[in-house]
């Protein structure tokens, strides 16, 4: 109940009491009495109308007749208040007021004969016909026993008279509106008549007691005594107030009872006869008026049971219709009874139930033909939402003929005459493709979720709208489903600019072939770039507006594998060309240093001379060491690994490369506790430390600070996974940083590389770093590098830990200790002439006997001629048609006693294994000195045979 209205009632009867008790019957407390009354009326009349526009169905009506029958008795009671107020006394007996007020209850009358089964909103023309019936009823009761009789009685007779008959009018409006409640279709309708029912009661209760006392005591207005016609206006206001439309209900066309036609077309077939009764005891002075309306009264009732003829046939063929549909119904439906017996079923129900005559389920009640497990739902559940809405739907299972059971679904609906209809949909097809197609969503959306990548569908074009994409966008890209999608037309800035380029023309392709190809780089959420692949198909269907559906993968790893395999291949490529120029060169410095060697002893008493061929001596020495350089880059040298302390090496170039810092440069040495031993070469071991010291000292021009360190480490599968090449395990570490001022990422990106420097020319060679790279890969570990530009380096070499015990470094001889004079037979074995004739020369200057041979080939058959014990075979590694080794496995088969000596600028894996000397093998490395090469020799000799 809105409280604005109950506010406004209790002040207008606030308001009655105060004037009651102050004024009285005084003009000015008459005056108020009847304005508080006319205030009561328009406010109920307001309110009635408000529930008019409010209302559905019978509703409107309804409030409409109200409403007009409240204003006029407001019309009315100004008339009334004219008389009390200008012409102090009341209305007389049959006057045009009392008529008036009269009509209050033909708009009430017409209210309750409504036609409940059509629920119109609006007045029809039957109503309209029934409107003037009632209204000629009336005028001919007014003229009959108000008008007539004021002429013929005194005055109080005819008063009492009037009294008696309204009071009659009350009882039987108040009897015919307890009826149509009884009656009422719905509650919605019920609800209304319920309300006038009681509004009329407590009219007919307050007039009848107002009228008593104003007949014996002639109680003028302005007492108490007003309330009696203020307050049931009052309870209609409040009544419409609190009024609001009950849900809407479709009524199907019906077929009419006898009581329902009796009371409408009986009821009115007597008006004409009222109205003949009533012509019949009027004068001759009223006969043209007398017979004009009875003629009007006969000529509505014709036309009312004409029209309600035609209404009726066509409501009979709106039910056949019906019929008609509801049997051709593909959906089985099912009438229950108020006791929940089947009163009719389509032949869709029945053959759902498995019979073929429907006839066969007629009178089963709903727990016969539902599965028992659904009568707990059915019994209290729907039952609940009928009372409610008077409609439910949901799932329940039918108990076939045969016992089995089917899923239906089932709507249910209440009748307002008792009972319910249902409407039942076998869904065990649907329920099937359901679940297949469950199946195939669950299939599709644990592949879509599961795999590494982010599906999606977006439109074509660089701004397109994405309308889907996967979870997995939060993994990859870093934003949440709603965050990337509630700016996905904007998704291009999160790529680089230089990249717009690439999806641009891939867009072009795609709306060619039908297929999108790109790989580009994207801006996570985090501001870390990554590389994608991006693959997707046009939807077929979509060309008006073209929509794709594809997925996206992060390949920033691959691109990272990528570029570490083309900076390997790169590697690679350039070793094999400083391997192949070392090859050359070696035997080019073994000529020079040879002869140079030879020179230096022959000059002894020329300075000038001597003098000169020492700095082509110290030219020589230099290409060798850029030779060896190339060599420990391109990882051809020949290594003598020992399982050593890299603890004891660093401290005992500790002091050694002190000196080559300057005063500026604080350096400080951490070495590990317990470290383990690693196997290397340890000259070059030393060669890796001396050439990363050298390198952060010449990073830091103006002074810093520079830290060895070694340790233990272990290096896991994630360190493994970002740099391909390593193998997980223990490693030794060995640490060279420095605060000098660092690379960037263009500089690191070469640091390798042989002949790079960022250092000027007369500074460094660029062959540094690449030597460390080699020697540090040939003996099976890893070097990595971190810089930041002006913040420093640390360079990081990884040697697997080895559980050997460390060896201790052999005593090396003072040159000229041991006699390199002999006589022995040697065989030598070089391609390059020069050095064939220097090595012979020198060999022969010693007393050793030398036979030449220009190829393998050549080798075998001197050997095979010479008829004398052959000592040594001296052959160079790698030739035309036949490699050293080779050569030395055919001849020492046939020589079980002949030594071998190799030489060569490198061996390519022709008798080492990735640069490591097979054990028990003698190796001369180009090039060499005359002195290098007898004290070889003699060494090789001195063995005992079977040492090789």
């Amino acid at each position: 109940m809105p409280r604005k209205p109950l506010i406004l009632a209790a002040v207008i009867v606030a308001l009655h009491l105060c004037e009651a008790a102050t004024l009285g019957t005084s003009t000015a407390g008459s005056l108020l009495a009847n304005l508080l009354q006319i205030l009561a009326c328009g406010f109920a009349a307001v309110m009635a109308f408000g529930a008019y526009r409010r209302g559905r169905g019978l509703s409107r009506p309804f409030w409409l007749l109200v409403g007009a029958g409240i204003a006029m008795w407001g019309v009315a009671n100004l008339g009334w208040m004219y008389y009390e107020v200008a012409l102090h006394t009341e209305p007389p007996t049959g006057s045009a007021v009392r008529f008036l007020f009269g009509l209050q209850s033909v708009f009430f009358a017409m209210a309750l004969f409504l036609d409940q089964d059509k629920d119109s909103p609006t007045l029809d023309s039957e109503s309209v016909l029934d409107f003037i019936q009632i209204t000629i009823v009336f005028f001919f009761i007014f003229l009959g026993f108000y008008y007539l009789p004021a002429h013929h009685f005194d005055e109080h007779t005819a008063l009492a008279r009037e009294i008696r008959v309204e009071t009659g009018e009350d009882i039987l409006l108040v009897a015919l509106a307890f009826i149509q409640t009884l009656r009422a279709r719905t509650e919605g309708i019920r609800k209304l008549y319920a309300g006038l029912t009681l509004y009329l009661l407590f009219y007919t209760v307050c007039a009848g007691f107002a009228d008593y006392k104003q007949s014996i005591h002639a109680t003028p207005t302005g007492t108490y005594l007003d309330l009696a016609w203020t307050l049931p206006l009052l309870f209609v206001a409040l009544w419409a107030a609190a009024c609001r439309p009950a849900p809407e209900t479709r009524q199907g066309p019906r077929r009419k009872s006898f009581g329902d036609l009796m009371l409408r077309n009986a009821t009115f077939a007597l008006a004409p006869l009222i109205v003949l009764l009533q012509v019949s005891q009027m004068g001759s002075e009223w006969r043209v008026v007398r017979f004009s309306l009875l003629g009007v009264s006969i000529v509505c009732y014709a036309a009312r049971l004409g029209i309600s003829q035609f209404r009726e046939a066509k409501s009979e063929n709106a039910v056949q219709t019906h019929a008609l549909a509801m049997e051709s119904a593909a959906d089985g439906i099912s009438i229950l009874g108020a006791e929940g017996e089947h009163v009719y079923v389509n032949s869709a129900f029945a053959r759902m139930m498995g019979f073929e005559d429907a006839a066969a389920v007629l009178g089963k009640t709903w727990q016969e033909v539902y599965d028992p497990r659904d009568a707990a739902l059915l019994q209290d559940q729907v039952r609940e939402s009928l009372k409610q809405t008077g409609k439910w739907s949901g799932q329940v299972s039918l108990r076939r003929r045969d016992e089995t059971r089917i899923p239906v679904e089932m709507a249910i609906t209440a009748m307002p005459q008792g009972g319910v209809v249902c409407v039942a949909r076998d869904i065990r097809d649907r329920l099937t493709a359901e679940r297949a197609r469950f199946e195939t969503e669950a299939k599709y959306k644990m592949f879509v979720e599961q795999v590494a990548a982010v599906s999606y569908i977006a439109e074509v074009g660089l701004h397109g709208e994405w309308l889907y994409v996967s979870p997995q966008v939060e993994t990859i890209f870093g934003f949440t489903q709603q965050e990337w999608l509630k700016g996905s037309e904007q998704w291009i800035r999160f790529v680089p600019e230089e990249d717009h380029p690439i999806i641009e023309a891939a867009e072009e392709n795609c709306l060619r072939v039908k297929r999108f190809q790109a790989e580009y780089r994207l801006k996570r959420k985090d501001g870390q770039i990554i590389w994608v692949s991006d693959t997707a198909v046009v939807v077929p269907g979509s060309e008006s507006h073209p929509l794709m559906e594809g997925i996206i993968v992060d390949i920033t790893e691959r691109r990272l594998l990528e570029n570490q395999l083309q900076q390997a291949r790169r590697m690679e490529a350039v070793g094999r060309l400083a391997g192949g120029v070392a090859h050359d060169f070696n035997n080019l410095l073994t000529i020079i240093k040879g002869y140079v060697d030879l020179a230096l002893k022959r000059c002894v008493e020329q300075p000038e001379l001597r003098g000169n061929i020492q700095r082509i001596e110290d030219a020589a020495e230099r290409a060798v060491t850029l030779v060896r350089q190339l060599l420990a880059f391109s990882r051809k040298q020949v290594l003598k690994p020992k399982v050593l302390d890299l603890n004891s090496i660093v401290l005992n170039m500790d002091k050694l490369v002190r000196r080559l810092m300057s005063e500026t440069i604080e350096m400080k040495t951490q070495i590990g506790k317990n470290l383990g031993a690693v196997k290397a070469d340890p000259g070059q071991i030393e060669q890796v430390i001396l050439n990363l010291i050298v390198n952060a000292r010449d990073a830091m021009p103006n002074g810093g600070k520079l830290v060895i360190e070694t340790g233990n480490v272990e290096l896991d599968s994630t360190f493994s996974h970002d740099q391909a090449s390593v193998k997980p395990g223990p490693y030794v570490m060995l640490s060279v940083t420095d605060t000098g001022i660092g690379m960037g990422a263009e500089t690191l990106a070469h640091i390798f590389e042989p002949f790079y420097t960022t250092k000027e020319s007369s500074r460094g060679t660029g062959l540094g770093l690449s030597t460390v790279y080699g020697i540090v890969k040939q003996s099976g570990g890893h070097v990595s590098v971190y810089s930041e530009a002006g913040k420093g380096t640390t360079f990081k070499v990884y040697l697997p830990r080895v559980d050997d015990p460390v060896q201790a470094q052999p005593t090396v001889e003072a040159p000229g200790s041991t006699s390199v004079e002999g006589a022995e037979t040697i065989l030598l074995v070089e391609d390059e002439p020069a050095v064939r004739e220097l090595a012979r020369m020198v060999l022969a200057e010693r007393g050793f006997s030398v036979i030449e041979a220009q190829s393998p080939e050549d080798a075998v058959r001197l050997a095979g001629k010479h008829g004398a014990e052959i000592h040594l075979l001296l052959t160079d590694v790698v030739m035309p048609g036949m490699s050293g080794h080779d050569l030395a496995k055919q001849l020492t088969a046939r020589h079980p006693n002949l030594r071998v000596l190799y030489m060569s600028g490198y061996t390519y894996n022709m008798i080492a294994e990735n640069g490591t000397l097979e054990e028990g093998l003698s190796f001369l490395q180009k090039p060499f000195t005359p002195q290098g090469l007898t004290q070889k020799v003699r060494e090789v000799l001195s063995r005992p045979v079977h040492a090789k």
